[in-house]
């Protein structure tokens, strides 16, 4: 298996070459997750194969099921390209199991699976408040990508009007599938908040499965006075009684 990594178009390309082997989905675990970390970007994956050279045996399938699994939140376009039946079948049966948007190409529209996915496009972002919980609890489902605006028009008036009924909050932050990032702006913004509400939170619950916000949530949690957990999507019965108490 032939692996590539473009920062210029944000791309990872694979092209296999023979049967894939458990040895070459954890050398592409390696370089996604490598490009990760140097890039401070997700990237999308490109997969060019003339045709599904299948698995080599059971347990290279189980490390690609493990691989998509474990990377499907992070990266949002797939595309595949290439000619064959198994092709064509790919991307409705990977809908089964993988949240990123996926695509399968002919060969002869290599081009055009390079466009899709370099192309920019976005959901406008926005906070949902969930439902149920006590009135000094923000609980929020965290959706699309969250711009300056949103955070000025939608949760910085949420947060002061909060405050006019109690000196502490908690607060509860989902963030699924459906988020998409934060624009510069918003990352600000996000920090102003927090520095300027230091002392108002006495919880926060991060309910997500995106592994660098987990990570960066655990970290400057010990920056703050404030009781900071971070749950997995399907722990978050236990997030919200832990925030309710």
């Amino acid at each position: 298996m032939h692996i590539h990594t473009n920062p210029s178009t944000n791309l990872i390309t694979v092209s296999p070459e023979g049967a894939i082997s458990a040895e070459d989905i954890a050398e592409l675990k390696q370089a996604a997750n490598d490009y990760i970390n140097a890039n401070d970007r997700v990237p999308n994956l490109l997969i060019h194969a003339k045709s599904f050279p299948g698995w080599k045996d059971f347990s290279a399938m189980t490390r690609h099921i493990q691989f998509v699994r474990n990377h499907q939140k992070m990266i949002s376009k797939v595309a595949l390209v290439g000619d064959g039946v198994l092709l064509n079948l790919l991307p409705p049966l990977a809908d089964v199991f993988v949240s990123a948007r996926l695509r399968h190409f002919p060969e002869k529209a290599l081009d055009q699976a390079k466009a899709w996915l370099t192309s920019h496009e976005t959901s406008k972002g926005g906070f949902k408040l969930l439902s149920g919980f006590p009135n000094d609890v923000i609980a929020l489902d965290v959706v699309g990508t969250i711009s300056s605006e949103v955070y000025r028009d939608m949760l910085v008036p949420l947060v002061s009007e909060k405050l006019k009924r109690h000196d502490k909050l908690k607060t509860l932050v989902r963030i699924g599938p459906d988020f998409e990032g934060y624009t510069a702006g918003a990352v600000w913004d996000d920090a102003r908040l927090g520095l300027g509400h230091l002392t108002t939170f006495t919880k926060v619950a991060l309910v997500t499965d995106v592994d660098w916000l987990r990570h960066s949530t655990k970290f400057f949690g010990h920056l703050t006075p404030a009781q900071v957990m971070v749950f997995d999507m399907d722990d978050m019965p236990d997030a919200a009684a832990w925030i309710r108490t």
